[in-house]
């Protein structure tokens, strides 16, 4: 049964990923026709839906670039505090004991004075557990082992918040880099809100860590500003957030039985009212995936993660009771539909190029370039990355490539998918 499960998952895959090029391709050749009527003049304008398509994307990704890069600038830069309520920075660990020191390093070494680092091992990691022992030495540092809710990530933090009694609680990946004056600044913005979710920025040091860094910039930023302008909701991760104790205990933690409990997470601070606030000065480094297969598996996990939240949302969806419910579950829907179609793009600008409008076609790719360049460039100045680098030269394959993991995921996820989940590689 599971080698048919199996085979029906990957039948699936190719005829979904068939169907929403096909689909683009098609719906790109049918004419719009739009009559205007001005005084005595009747005008008829005929186009190709590939060219709204086209000109749409464009707008949509210039427009989103300049208002992260507004975001970016006019970010309150003001001195972070040094001391003030207690935090505990948590760090889930598994399988990532060569890369532990990132983390619990840099959070040692923060201008925030009032920081604990609390390292959650898992009970059959014993190369993390060794190492954790060994940073422990620090007075500043403890180290759990997760066996009250074992095998989450989800889990680890939890467990770790009822074991503390700090006034704030931070999260940070076990491979995470943390600005120095990250913590600070966050305390002080939580005079004001609930949460703070930090930037992270993976570390572009090859070529595929590259396609990761504009992956980030494109998805996870510059696509949600239009988002963030209409709606209250934003992210709250389980990587360089730092909240109120009282904040994490309203919503109940984070949830254990979800592939990406921190996408279930922000939902669920959106629909108990938190005030989530975003702070993308002092960035967190993270270490990128090494390899296509390991950025493939990690992406695939994540959509796998989103498509199981919004099967959530909607099974638990109540509208009549608050809106918000109906909200959470268009936003996550509509996530997981855009990273269908872009897909759906790349067919609807052959259409272009078939029709003789190659500068047409040409037009969202030299957005999307420059629109990161730019973005490239303002980190470089910032020192948030090393090097400009050269990558953002093909930058417009990661979308196809995202899509491909978003149907894969979905197709698991609808047949095949038995919760395993993936892990990337971290160096040393």
């Amino acid at each position: 049964m599971r080698v048919i499960r199996r085979w029906l998952d990957r039948l699936g895959f190719l005829g979904v990923s068939s169907g929403v090029f096909v689909f683009g391709f098609v719906q790109g050749t049918y004419p719009l026709t739009f009559r205007l009527d001005l005084a005595f003049i009747v005008l008829g304008v005929v186009l190709l839906q590939a060219v709204v398509s086209s000109l749409m994307f464009a707008g949509f990704i210039s427009t989103s670039t300049a208002a992260f890069l507004w975001t970016l600038r006019s970010e309150d830069r003001s001195p972070p505090s040094r001391v003030g309520p207690s935090v505990t920075a948590i760090v889930p660990v598994y399988g990532d004991a060569n890369v532990l020191d990132r983390s619990v390093e840099s959070l040692l070494a923060t201008s925030y004075e009032d920081l604990d680092v609390c390292i959650v091992c898992e009970p059959d990691d014993e190369a993390s557990k060794r190492r954790a022992s060994e940073l422990a030495s620090h007075p500043r540092v403890s180290r759990l082992v997760n066996t009250r809710y074992p095998g989450s990530k989800a889990g680890a933090i939890n467990y770790a918040v009822e074991e503390t009694d700090s006034d704030h609680v931070a999260v940070f990946d076990a491979d995470e880099r943390v600005h120095p004056e990250f913590v600070g600044t966050a305390v002080e913005r939580l005079g004001e809100c609930d949460v703070v979710q930090g930037r992270t920025v993976p570390e572009p040091d090859g070529v595929v860590e590259e396609l990761a860094y504009y992956e980030s910039v494109l998805l996870s930023y510059v696509s949600r500003r239009l988002l963030y302008l209409v709606t209250d909701f934003r992210m709250a991760a389980s990587r360089s957030v730092v909240m109120r104790r009282a904040a994490i205990e309203r919503v109940g933690g984070y949830d254990t039985a979800m592939l990406t409990e921190d996408f279930d997470f922000a939902y669920d601070c959106y629909k108990a009212r938190l005030d989530v606030r975003e702070q993308l000065t002092c960035p967190s480094r993270i270490e990128a995936a090494h390899t296509l297969s390991d950025w493939w598996g990690q992406r695939k996990r994540w959509m796998t993660g989103y498509a199981q939240v919004l099967h959530k949302l909607l099974a638990t969806a109540r509208p009549l009771t608050d809106y918000r419910n109906l909200t959470s579950a268009a936003i996550c829907a509509g996530t997981l539909v855009g990273s269908l179609l872009m897909l759906s793009l790349i067919s609807k600008f052959g259409v272009l190029v078939l029709v003789g409008a190659r500068k047409l076609a040409l037009l969202p790719l030299v957005v999307v370039v420059a629109s990161t360049a730019v973005v490239r460039v303002h980190d470089w100045y910032h020192d948030t990355v090393n090097k400009l680098g050269w990558a953002w030269l093909v930058v417009p394959l990661v979308l196809p490539l995202y899509s491909l993991t978003a149907i894969k995921a979905l197709s698991e996820y609808a047949l095949s998918w038995d919760g395993d989940w993936y892990q990337v590689e971290k160096g040393a």
